[in-house]
């Protein structure tokens, strides 16, 4: 009697996949901006979004929906949460219309249609409902939809599984309009982030999969991957342009370099790149890690790794050799086809996806959860292959239990979102005893600025020394400590942390002001003046505004 509701179910489950997840991110739509989010939101408004309707830059369309909803709908928090919420959970509901096509590409239908039959393994629309609800509440993906400013990876998601999902339902239709299509979302994907680079290359593997190659094949797909070439051509050249190809491209990657340097006398920077594509070949193995072992434990917004110093150093060489011998063993399996073949694609599409982390020098950001977001969606094929043995009964168990295990590790890691504090005190917690790793002091530094904030001073100096014993160069750390200095009206001591970010940096602008303010609590109003004069010279109004109360004082 069910199966002759069998045209209902899939919306069914997917209101349902659009129902849990709303629900638990539901509660967490207020919380504020942090991190990376405050480049956007603290710079006011971004007219240039509101000049036309799409242009062809690189992460236009994110950014631009993050303005548009600032125009139409106001600029509480909540209007942009509910936005990346939507996105979120768009996505798990294309990560369900991809697997259950792919199932039923690849597969035979011959398993038992409901989770409560006898015998049987788990029909196909029900291991792609549980492998999406799974994917929706995974605790490493909130790193993507929670962070706002990863609007960008949410749409490359999204727009990947729409590229498949259409390339999928091209090659099985023989419908030069779906790959057409395909192709259109591609596009859409790589100018949302230019990390999904690669998708093209996923779309082979589904080729691959579904299909025995022939000359037939060959000119059915061809305009599509010569379109699919085109624009990868175009992103790399543009990327290439930018100068970040095997480049320390991140604002403090050079900084950092020079710190290895400090640390290990036998390290060469110059060998830099090499270094990191060893050492991203090892990492590629942790983020399976955190996305098969889903311990919250393991997860923070700021994570830092090890870096290559050596080429024969463990573990990377065995790092090295294992990503190099695992995309054969994924093409194998994926070469047999039916469930083997399933196997194979899940083991093979994130290391596809993964390949634009060799491109450059990852040392600032080397370990990035939310980066994950978009290689991982694919993985969730392998469900088909690892239950098919399973009864469906116990099948639904295991999933569900695993839904339910999910849930509460997802609500933590979305608490963490719900205070600055929260979440720099959470990433503080897996760099203890990780001194000897640069960038660990920008952790510190972040959570003493939360710390000040929350009124507790003397801690927030304490995570301000820290950082600036890991780092005698952060330029910001002696500002914001003069500040809390300058707060408490210990004027010495925060006109000798302005004197040293000035020395640092003498073209930096904030510690001029500080300064100008603590020669104002001294009472030398003419050094005061001229430190607002240098302000209102380099084109900060602030300075400018000063200089009449100051002069008249004087």
């Amino acid at each position: 009697m069910l199966s002759r509701f069998w045209p209902m179910r899939p919306i069914a489950l997917i209101v349902f996949i659009v129902l849990i997840v709303s629900a638990i991110y539901g509660q967490f739509l207020w919380n504020p901006i942090v991190f990376d989010d405050k480049n956007f939101f603290d710079h006011g408004s971004h007219s240039k979004y509101l000049e036309s309707i799409f242009k062809v830059e690189f992460r236009w369309l994110p950014y631009a929906s993050l303005e548009w909803t600032r125009v139409f709908l106001g600029d509480e928090i909540i209007w942009y949460r509910l936005g990346n919420l939507a996105l979120h959970v768009l996505t798990s509901v294309m990560l369900f219309l991809f697997l259950n096509r792919l199932f039923q590409a690849v597969v035979p239908e011959e398993q038992s249609p409901l989770p409560g039959a006898r015998s049987g393994a788990l029909a196909s629309i029900w291991m792609a409902f549980f492998a999406a609800l799974i994917f929706s509440l995974h605790p490493a993906a909130v790193y993507g939809a929670a962070y706002l400013i990863q609007r960008t990876i949410l749409m490359a998601t999204l727009f990947a599984l729409i590229t498949w999902y259409l390339f999928l339902r091209g090659v099985v239709k023989n419908n030069q309009w779906y790959l057409l299509g395909s192709a259109a979302a591609y596009f859409f994907s790589v100018f949302a982030k230019e990390h999904a680079l690669m998708a093209p290359a996923v779309a082979l593997a589904i080729l691959l999969l579904v299909r025995k190659p022939t000359r037939q094949l060959f000119y059915q797909v061809l305009p599509t991957f010569v379109l699919y070439g085109l624009i990868a051509g175009y992103v790399i050249f543009q990327v290439k342009t930018g100068n970040l190809l095997a480049q320390a491209y991140e604002p403090r990657g050079m900084d950092m370099l020079s710190t290895l340097a400090r640390l290990d006398p036998n390290f060469d920077p110059k060998l830099a790149y090499p270094f990191s594509m060893l050492t991203q070949s090892f990492l590629f193995f942790k983020y399976l890690l955190v996305w098969i072992f889903p311990n919250p434990a393991w997860m923070s917004v700021d994570m830092f790794e090890p870096f290559a110093t050596r080429f024969w150093s463990l573990p990377y060489v065995a790092g090295m050799l294992a990503f190099v011998l695992y995309p054969v063993a994924a093409v194998w399996l994926l070469l047999q086809r039916e469930r083997k073949g399933l196997l194979g694609f899940a083991l093979l599409c994130p290391w596809l996806m993964f390949a634009t982390e060799l491109s450059t020098i990852r040392i600032q950001e080397s370990f990035v959860l939310y980066r994950s977001y978009l290689w991982m969606p694919g993985a969730f094929a392998a469900m088909a292959f690892l239950f098919h043995k399973t009864p469906a009964r116990r099948t639904a168990v295991i999933l569900a239990a695993l839904v339910l295990v999910m849930i509460p590790a997802t609500w933590a890691r979305l608490d963490t979102f719900s205070s600055p504090f929260l979440l720099w005190n959470d990433a503080a917690r897996l760099i203890k005893g990780k001194d000897n790793r640069p960038g660990v002091d920008r952790v510190y530094h972040n959570r003493g600025l939360e710390l000040f904030k929350l009124g507790y001073s003397d801690l927030a100096i304490d995570d301000f020394n820290k950082a600036i014993s890991l780092n005698p160069g952060h330029i910001l750390v002696y500002n914001d400590r003069g500040a809390i200095y300058l707060a408490e009206k210990k004027y010495e001591q925060a006109l000798a942390d302005f004197n040293k970010a000035l020395e640092i940096n003498p073209k930096f602008w904030r510690p001029y002001l500080g300064r100008a303010l603590t020669y104002e609590g001294l009472g030398n109003a003419s050094a005061a003046l001229a430190d607002y004069k240098m302000l209102c010279s380099i084109g900060y109004n602030v300075g400018c505004k000063k200089l009449e109360p100051v002069s008249a004082a004087h």
